[in-house]
């Protein structure tokens, strides 16, 4: 059933939950570049995002909102911030995950076979294999959002909370809240203009894409999957990188 704001699916769950947000697109996103902790700008369709989260939410009673530290992130959410008079709350442990000397780099084109390799063996198995040049992988991710999870998951005694991170960070959080196996959780996909909401007492979560501020809403239970074997029977392969 359509509902016409997040606010009235709230009401409906009757109790506090966490809203889990992607930051906008941003310039690299769209030029296809592997992002990771560098700090990028929204590009164009990213404010249109980050305006239609805010239509979508500034009716929302939310009592924190969180952020990672990268300006991505908290340029999403800041018209919120503003709007609801609630403070920025910005938590360095919820930046994207590290990824080495790819950072920069494009997704589909490599300077030389060994690059190549590198990054296909890192998106077969994003849990364990670690980028050169300092990068992360899931496991490592998962391990620093632990303390930041115990807050967010604290202040939900307050009022709804919405989190604006980032597609690996938001992953972990997902996996760690559905109690998902790490090749679960590697297999979450949260596009750009996806919400999810988590419903801590059901301990269900649901999905809404926010295509528009104004059109009707369509809630779907459960979260997205992408694939990340070679293809097989199944879902097809959607969006890689961060």
């Amino acid at each position: 059933m359509p509902y016409q704001s997040v606010k009235s699916i709230l009401e409906e769950f009757q109790e506090n939950c966490l809203l889990l947000a992607r930051h906008g697109e941003t310039d690299w996103n769209a030029r296809g570049l592997i992002q990771g902790q560098q700090n990028r700008p929204l590009s164009e369709l990213g404010y249109r995002q980050r305006k239609v989260l805010f239509f979508r939410l500034r009716s929302v009673p939310l009592a924190r909102i969180f952020t990672s530290g990268l300006d991505r992130a908290i340029q999403t959410a800041l018209p919120l911030n503003a709007e609801l008079g609630l403070a920025q709350e910005i938590l360095p442990a919820l930046n994207e995950a590290k990824l080495g000397v790819f950072e920069g780099e494009s997704k589909t084109e490599f300077a030389d076979e060994l690059s190549a390799r590198l990054y296909a063996e890192f998106l077969e198995d994003e849990v364990n294999v670690v980028l050169p040049g300092g990068g992360e992988n899931l496991r490592q991710l998962d391990a620093r959002i632990q303390e930041p999870l115990k807050l967010i998951l604290e202040s939900l005694q307050s009022g709804h909370v919405l989190v604006v991170s980032h597609r690996n960070v938001n992953k972990m959080l997902i996996k760690n809240l559905l109690g998902l196996s790490f090749e679960e959780g590697q297999c979450v996909e949260h596009k750009n203009h996806w919400l999810y909401i988590f419903v801590p007492g059901a301990q269900e979560i649901f999905l809404i894409s926010l295509d528009d501020a104004t059109g009707p809403l369509v809630i779907r239970p459960g979260y997205e999957r992408v694939t990340v074997a070679p293809p097989a029977a199944g879902p097809s392969r959607l969006e890689r990188g961060s």
